[in-house]
């Protein structure tokens, strides 16, 4: 606690010159103390103290929240190439916003009008949401349904062809997104279910750490928005190889050894595969086969002239002839077997 006449000395300002060479004592012991230990004016020690919340930890390292922004910077431009073409007018996607918190702190400032689209990203876990401004996409539907563009628009409620319209593009933007991803890791993004429930979005993504980023959408002057939240969890499996230099460099493609390639050809070629000829076949009564005895004769659905069925690995692949080779029976191979071809002639 500082005494009145201390107070008094500082709003007047006696004691700048004895606070600025305070300053410069701190600022010399932070230098000579690079471990984030300070001096005070007392010669003490002094450690930095940060703030920690223990509800809303931070998931995301600085690294990280970088490569998905790269990612979805790259996103935006892909997007400025490929949703002219889908909505004949010009777009200009932008990404102006990331931060992480708590999914339940950002789904509150969304319009109750508001369509959700949930996302997959195979192989990862979980769903990332992707949602449109009401202006933007009452503007998207109007041009998607060829009406005119004035700038002004009534809130209402979004119908199940609205959402057909809107979806449609969601789904156009997947190959985008794929692309973007692709520098990272290899995800196959595929729209799952669209809806304007919130609480059922709720429910589905819980209240765990997500990430956010917000693109701004100009179309024909109008300007708004579209968020993209995605959850800790689905990215955790991807963590190591989030990062900018990694991005930056692109994702290195497994390279197949050629010595070990060799080796595994050359295990495959001394596998033993079974090979199978068949003769013919017959269809008996169980009373005639109960009464077959040594000597009798079975006559087979094949003549002595018809090509005979091969197989391999228990697969049709061949059409072949008996013979004899040397003292020991054997069959030739005549042409391949293909499945529509009905009793075929000759060889």
């Amino acid at each position: 606690m500082l005494a009145q006449s201390e107070i008094d000395a500082l709003l007047s300002g006696a004691i700048n010159f004895d606070q600025k060479a305070g300053e410069d004592n701190v600022n010399v012991s932070e230098k000579l103390n690079p471990s984030g230990e300070s001096a005070g004016l007392d010669g003490k020690r002094e450690k930095k103290v940060q703030p920690y919340n223990f509800w809303s930890p931070a998931r995301f390292s600085k690294d990280q929240m970088r490569a998905v922004e790269l990612v979805h910077e790259d996103l935006s431009e892909r997007l400025t190439t490929s949703l002219p073409t889908f909505l004949r007018t010009n777009v200009r996607p932008r990404l102006v916003h990331i931060e992480q918190g708590r999914f339940h702190d950002f789904i509150k400032d969304f319009p109750a009008n508001t369509l959700f689209h949930l996302i997959s990203l195979a192989p990862l876990p979980g769903h990332m949401v992707l949602t449109m401004s009401l202006n933007v996409s009452y503007l998207i539907l109007e041009q998607r349904l060829g009406g005119k563009i004035e700038g002004r628009f009534t809130e209402r409620a979004l119908t199940e062809i609205d959402q057909s319209l809107l979806r449609g593009m969601v789904e156009h933007m997947l190959g985008d997104m794929k692309g973007a991803w692709s520098k990272v890791a290899s995800l196959e993004p595929s729209l799952e279910d669209s809806t304007i429930n919130q609480h059922w979005v709720q429910m589905m993504m819980g209240n765990e750490r997500v990430l956010l980023l917000t693109l701004e959408l100009n179309i024909q002057g109008i300007t708004g928005t579209m968020s993209i939240v995605i959850p800790f969890n689905t990215l955790k499996p991807i963590t190591e190889v989030l990062n900018p230099h990694i991005w930056i460099a692109g994702r290195k493609e497994h390279q197949q050894d050629p010595v070990a390639r060799q080796m595994a050809i050359q295990s495959t070629l001394r596998a033993i595969v079974p090979v199978t000829v068949i003769l013919g076949s017959v269809d008996l009564s169980l009373q005639e086969l109960m009464g077959l005895s040594i000597g009798d004769v079975i006559e087979l659905d094949t003549s002595i002239d018809s090509p005979l069925v091969i197989k391999v690995a228990n697969k049709k692949q061949f059409y072949g002839r008996v013979g004899k080779s040397r003292k020991r029976l054997g069959v030739q191979i005549t042409r391949v077997y293909r499945e529509n071809e009905e009793n075929p002639q000759g060889y």
